[in-house]
């Protein structure tokens, strides 16, 4: 695969991921105090609240993404991909159809907790989705629930960590990738969920990953400054707030550490760095030019 000599950087926009316009401090106090209470993460998305997949119900976001996965693949390995994983995918389980439609097959699907639909209308607008771009889903007309849409389109949800792809065979999967997931992965477990991927990557596999690097309240950098002894422990868990604070090199690190060779060829930047006062914490051991980067898509194939 050839990678271009200097990654490309796009400048963010000024008030690029800054959230609702309400103080930063006054948001990471709700989202602390509404942790503490004994509901459901479930019942909060119910809510509208620690929503994931914020695109699920984008025609637009349900063929072309993946049609452009596909094509990038293609043209690394001369054929379309077959085995097909995607981690973290929250409701964009959805699109199991579309992946069908492009010829993708056996699709997995990885993630911590069930966030797909469970009801099928979604999956039968993703397949019309599919139909519209003129390509052929898999008839749905006979599914009488989720795991029968999910067999149809050749389809699998594993539920949980890097254990979870033990189901997955070695050398299986011709395509992973991940939509601003990684960042979620607690720092403990990175190494072993690369690890699990590098085991079920085909030899010519291909990685897309999205990563964001930024504080998802929309405080730009203010997360660095907290402790770790804080941000890793269960108040910052059960406010749904958790990132794993590495910064770009230190995930293309983890990628190498794994078997990977791994280039963020595209990246989003701050013109000027916006870390806290005092910046980041010391024990994050972040290179300062990472505080830079905001959002990279990271390509990482077998080593």
């Amino acid at each position: 695969m050839q990678v271009p000599a200097h990654p490309v950087e796009h400048p963010a926009p000024p008030a690029y991921a800054a959230g609702a316009p309400v103080p930063w401090w006054l948001k990471l106090g709700v989202k602390l105090v509404l942790g503490a209470l004994p509901v459901p993460a479930g019942a909060w998305r119910a809510l509208g609240l620690r929503r994931h997949s914020f695109f699920a119900a984008d025609p637009a976001r349900l063929v072309a993404p993946l049609a452009g996965r596909a094509q990038r693949f293609a043209d690394l390995a001369g054929r379309p991909p077959r085995g097909v994983l995607e981690v973290g995918p929250g409701a964009m389980v959805l699109r199991a159809p579309v992946a069908a439609a492009l010829g993708f097959g056996p699709v997995w699907y990885l993630d911590v907790e069930d966030s797909a639909p469970r009801d099928l209308a979604p999956y039968r607008a993703a397949a019309e989705a599919a139909r519209a771009a003129g390509l052929v889903p898999p008839d749905l007309s006979g599914c009488a629930s989720r795991a029968e849409i999910l067999a149809a389109c050749g389809a699998r949800l594993l539920v949980g960590g890097a254990e979870a792809l033990a189901a997955v065979p070695d050398g299986s999967v011709d395509l992973v990738f991940s939509e601003v997931a990684l960042e979620h992965v607690r720092r403990d477990d990175l190494a072993p969920l690369l690890q699990a991927l590098r085991r079920v990557t085909a030899p010519g596999g291909l990685g897309q990953h999205a990563v964001d690097f930024h504080d998802h309240l929309g405080g730009r950098l203010r997360h660095l400054a907290f402790t770790p002894e804080f941000w890793e422990g269960r108040a910052v868990a059960r406010a749904g707030l958790y990132c794993n604070r590495l910064g770009l090199s230190q995930m293309l690190a983890a990628f190498a550490a794994a078997g990977f060779r791994a280039e963020a060829d595209s990246r989003l930047v701050w013109r000027l760095p916006p870390v806290p006062t005092g910046g980041a914490h010391s024990a994050l051991g972040r290179a300062p030019e990472d505080d830079r980067i905001c959002h990279a898509t990271i390509e990482a194939r077998p080593g």
